[in-house]
């Protein structure tokens, strides 16, 4: 392949992944009232769902597997973070506004809210500073094609605040979808469906890298929570050695 595609498809990818992120979180904090009522809020339930589907379906090993046939196996993840941006936008550019606001805020209170919104944005991308990113999004295989490096495989590594909680980035985009200064109802009803899907999909992640990992991710998992941080950081043990199996 040549080096200006590779080019072409790490901006693709890191386009797909950032915008209609960056769009939610303006989505979520500028919500504003509209006239919809239960074919809206009905609507709005399938729309919502239907991503939800593809997105776990595209997820699944079957449709990997079928995919890596079309794209190759390197291919397959930078494929299924374009298709999830792509499916994002266009749930939020159909997403009907619903009649009614369940709280509104003014004055210090709508500030302390905004921040609280801010930080916990700052806190989700910090995050992102313990995994490796490039082969979160599926361009580390590209980006090392351009170095002219062989493929490299995933390292699990228990860092940072994977040391108190096994999914922080879940959590934080929870806290996301329900922290503000205004819940009309039309977010009201994206964050429950989201917080569902989110629930539901780190069940199934779970149970995926529990078959992909063994007893290192029992170990981990007897140690530390799925949602609620430790008050300290688990330290595995050091390497050559048996994990540390005590909280």
């Amino acid at each position: 392949m040549r080096t200006s595609h590779i080019s072409l498809i790490i901006w693709v990818v890191r386009f797909f992944a950032a915008v209609p992120l960056l769009w939610m979180l303006y989505f979520l904090h500028f919500s504003e009232a509209g006239v919809g009522g239960r074919p809206e809020a009905t609507y709005n339930a399938v729309l919502l769902l239907s991503w939800s589907a593809l997105h776990s379906l595209t997820a699944r090993d079957v449709s990997k597997a079928f995919l890596s046939r079309l794209v190759g196996s390197g291919g397959v993840r930078a494929l299924y973070v374009v298709v999830s941006g792509a499916t994002l936008s266009a749930l939020l550019y159909f997403w009907r506004p619903m009649a009614g606001v369940l709280w509104t805020t003014e004055g210090t209170l709508y500030w302390l809210l905004t921040l609280g919104y801010i930080v916990t944005i700052i806190a989700t991308f910090y995050t992102t500073r313990y995994i490796d990113m490039g082969e979160f999004l599926g361009i580390r295989t590209h980006l090392r094609a351009l170095k002219n490096k062989p493929p490299k495989s995933p390292v699990f590594c228990v860092e940072g605040p994977y040391s108190y909680c096994r999914h922080p980035m879940y959590l934080l985009c929870i806290v996301i979808l329900w922290i503000g200064p205004t819940m009309t109802y039309g977010r009201l009803e994206f964050a429950l469906l989201a917080t569902a899907y989110f629930l539901v999909g780190t069940f199934l992640e779970e149970r995926n890298l529990g078959a992909e990992l063994g007893k290192v991710y029992e170990v981990y998992r007897e140690n530390v929570p799925m949602w609620i941080p430790r008050l300290t950081p688990w330290r595995c043990a050091p390497r050559g050695s048996e994990p540390n199996q005590s909280v």
